[in-house]
Order: C-alpha cells, then sequence, then structure tokens
C-alpha cells in the first residue's frame, strides 16, 4: 500500500515537472482552406498594439503577449494565436497559456502575420501612406531562434566591411563563418537563389530570411527587392558583421560606423 501511495506521488510530482503543453502549428494554407469551408475560428494577434493598428487578419483581436496568461477569456473553440513572424519562444508559451483556459484550443500560425499576408490572406490595413518599416532581428534573439525556421542571407562583402578592419593595421579581417555562429541554418548568397532550402519543421514553409550585410545599406535594398517580388517573411541582422563580431555586445560608434577599441584604449568621441 506505502508503495502505491509512493508510486503516484512520483508520477504526480514528475508530470507536474513536464511542460504542460507544447504549442501545435497551423499552415496559413490550411486555415485558409477552413475559412473558406465557414468553420468558426478566432484569431488573436499578440503583437503589440501599434503594430496591430497598422494591419492585422480581418476579424482579429489583440492581446499582448504580456498579459494574455493573466486576460479572462470566453469560450472561444478553435483559436489561431500569430506574432509578427520572427521567431522566438514567447509566442508558445503564450499558445500554452491559452490551451489551459477552458473552451480554448489554440494553435500557433506558422510564419505568423508575415506567412499570412504572403499568402494573401484576408487582412485590415489602414488606408493611406505608411512610412517605411523594415523588421529586425538582434542577435541574441537570432541565436534563440530555431535554425529549421531560418535561411541566413549573406550579402557582407569583405573589401567595404568597416566592421572588418583592424584598427591597428587597417587591414581587413576575416568575417564572422554563419554557419559556425548558427548551426544548422541554410546559407545562401541571395534569397531569390534557385533550389533554396525551406524549414523541413512544421511540414515545411516559408523560412524567415535572415539578410546580413555590412551596415552598407545592402540588407534593406535586398529587403525592398523581395517586398516587390512578394516576399514578406524577411528580417535584417540588426548591426549586421558589427553585432557578429561582437557577438550582439554594445560597441562604440565612430563616424557612422561601428568600432571595437583595443583592450585599455579608449577612443575619444568625434565632434560633429
Amino acid at each position: 500500500m506505502k508503495s502505491s501511495i509512493a508510486s503516484a506521488l512520483v508520477l504526480a510530482a514528475t508530470t507536474w515537472l513536464l511542460p504542460i503543453n507544447t504549442a501545435q502549428s497551423a499552415q496559413v494554407a490550411d486555415v485558409l482552406r477552413k475559412l473558406q469551408a465557414g468553420e468558426p475560428i478566432a484569431f488573436i494577434d499578440i503583437r503589440s498594439t501599434e503594430f496591430y493598428q497598422k494591419g492585422r487578419i480581418e476579424g482579429a483581436i489583440n492581446i499582448p503577449a504580456a498579459v494574455v496568461a493573466d486576460k479572462r477569456l470566453p469560450r472561444l473553440g478553435t483559436v489561431i494565436v500569430y506574432d509578427d513572424g520572427l521567431g522566438g519562444k514567447s509566442s508558445e508559451a503564450v499558445v500554452a497559456a491559452l490551451n489551459q483556459k477552458p473552451g480554448i484550443k489554440a494553435e500557433l500560425l506558422d510564419g505568423g502575420y508575415a506567412a499570412w499576408i504572403a499568402a494573401k490572406g484576408p487582412a485590415t490595413i489602414p488606408f493611406g501612406m505608411t512610412k517605411e518599416e523594415i523588421p529586425q532581428i538582434t542577435y541574441q534573439k537570432l541565436k534563440t531562434t530555431s535554425p529549421d525556421d531560418v535561411v541566413l542571407v549573406d550579402l557582407r562583402k569583405p573589401a567595404s566591411a568597416p566592421a572588418g578592419q583592424s584598427l591597428k593595421s587597417g587591414e581587413p579581417v576575416a568575417l564572422t563563418d554563419l554557419r559556425s555562429e548558427f548551426p544548422g541554418a541554410p546559407v545562401v548568397r541571395s534569397p531569390f537563389q534557385a533550389g533554396i532550402a525551406t524549414r523541413s519543421a512544421a511540414g515545411g514553409g516559408t523560412p524567415l530570411y535572415v539578410l546580413v550585410d555590412n551596415g552598407d545599406g545592402t540588407a534593406e535594398q535586398t529587403a525592398r527587392a523581395m517586398k516587390a517580388n512578394g516576399m514578406t517573411r524577411y528580417v535584417i541582422l540588426a548591426g549586421g558583421e558589427a553585432a557578429l563580431a561582437r557577438k550582439g555586445q554594445a560597441g562604440l560608434q565612430r563616424q557612422g560606423h561601428t568600432v571595437e577599441a583595443p583592450p585599455g584604449v579608449e577612443i575619444p568621441a568625434i565632434k560633429p
């Protein structure tokens, strides 16, 4: 009897320590088919209110990720949760929290809002001119993003990399090896490269193209070309090669470029 009770307590404790839920992934094409078939689906936009107001899936309600767990919700039934599509684990935690609420069966939209727009899903976008905003991703966030969801687009040019210069000699140094820095993530020279790899996770889909340049504007130009060709799931690595060389740590700014100070050397600010 005591043995049975002890085993039950161990099982209960082990179960409690395990993750309560793992976020399920919903493909955009499948969601669109269900909508066309008339299936009732509720959409929850977990981005900030600022981005929600700039454009959202038609009929979506806005509940920023930080408040989802504490939000009291009615029995919504099937719920599709979407973020900006830039990767990260926080969205999976939101879906897990929603699935703990009664009457809700939540899934995370694969590729987020960017994938929805790329598939021309019904969306509400305000009229009028809006300021161009090209999404960026930090080195730290990219390091935590699954390599199955990423294609790195290497736009760097060794001969013109301000972050790849030695302060002592002025000679260019080798650029960061992207394959070593982000193991498992494909690396290509162009997002339009024929036969480009797509992720295998969750049944395939559009990868997140991460544009990496020398901080010379090449990534912005490529992003505009991608947008013109109907590609919307892209992001620029903030800081480019300079961020890679510093492992995401803050650097010094000098003449518009980020540079590294040798140990024990302080670089004075240059007045305009």
